[in-house]
């Protein structure tokens, strides 16, 4: 079929296309969401032409995500201001590639993208979870363990305390962690490969023995008939979704005391940095395990390495102390 009339939508199907060629589903639907709330906006506005397209109503479009989000969100702090900062900034992520895509294809003759920058939103402080902490997760899980009296329930608690483990010592993110398979866990070599990461990039990680504990005595006890193929999976063997491990993890933190904690599955990534950086001080070996594509993305890290080991010097004593001495 011919399409005479290049509608948006028509645009944005042929754009979906383009990015199912080259990255994963989850970064296509990342970026014909945004896309998709831009083009619903020019239709209100009546702009129906791309070649109409011009800096005045992307201008308009961003004006428009500043005013809804402070609105919805402002509360006196500043935390609208800050999320309406950061949506804009993935916005502008969504549309900049979308417009170079309407360029190469000969829809657009300028992308008015080409004059509007935005940077990044600031990196908020990284807080990750502190040793009583990880020891309450896991006194809850040793808890289970003890009271578990069924197969199934031993399964259930032997699985939840590999991924707790799995996420402190490998610094996986979330969907990597989730969409693990058999044969990208080495127990002998203590070795997970990562084939699809964030932006489709491929990496290995490592984990400890205590990790590797954990995963023999999961597998042990995992139905031997699964749905599929993935690591993870429920009492009757089907696939668990990131949604059903972020649940696992928030279980967790409730019985643990820690439900008003800040974070939750990322913050064990954040954990996993800040001790691996600690414990070596080796910033590119942490860059190469996180699967960071700069260094830059890796420092956040050692400054909060930095501040811990600075603030050890005020442990019962402070410069006016100092002085006296």
């Amino acid at each position: 079929m011919v399409q005479n009339e290049k509608t948006w939508h028509w645009l944005l199907e042929g754009f979906k296309f383009e990015l199912e060629a080259h990255v994963r589903p989850k970064t296509v639907q990342y970026y014909c969401e945004h896309v998709a709330r831009f083009i619903q906006w020019l239709a209100d506005e009546g702009v129906s032409d791309p070649k109409l397209l011009t800096k005045r109503e992307i201008n308009g479009f961003f004006h428009f995500l500043t005013n809804n989000t402070t609105h919805e969100i402002g509360d006196g702090t500043g935390e609208g201001a800050r999320h309406a900062e950061s949506l804009r900034y993935h916005y502008y992520r969504g549309l900049k590639r979308f417009l170079m895509w309407l360029k190469a294809e000969g829809y657009i003759e300028q992308d008015p993208l080409d004059t509007i920058k935005f940077r990044p939103p600031k990196d908020l402080a990284i807080e990750p979870y502190s040793d009583e902490q990880k020891n309450k997760l896991f006194s809850v899980l040793d808890y289970d363990w003890k009271i578990a009296k069924t197969p199934r329930q031993r399964m259930l608690v032997a699985r939840d305390k590999a991924i707790l483990c799995l996420f402190l010592e490998s610094g996986l993110r979330l969907q990597e962690l989730t969409d693990l398979k058999d044969p990208d866990i080495d127990l002998n070599s203590q070795m997970i490969k990562v084939w699809f990461g964030k932006f489709g990039k491929s990496r290995i990680t490592g984990f400890g023995p205590q990790t590797k504990k954990a995963l023999w005595r999961y597998m042990s006890l995992r139905p031997p008939e699964v749905q599929g193929n993935r690591f993870w999976v429920t009492e009757e063997g089907r696939p668990i979704s990131s949604q059903g491990i972020q649940e696992i993890m928030r279980r967790l933190k409730r019985d643990a005391g820690l439900q008003n904690l800040k974070g939750l599955v990322h913050k064990f990534r954040h954990t996993f940095a800040t001790n691996f950086l600690e414990h070596t001080g080796d910033m590119k070996a942490c860059q190469t395990l996180l699967g960071h594509s700069t260094l830059h993305m890796t420092q956040r890290y050692t400054q909060y390495v930095q501040a811990d080991h600075a603030l050890k010097y005020f442990n019962g004593s402070g410069p006016l102390d100092w002085r006296k001495s």
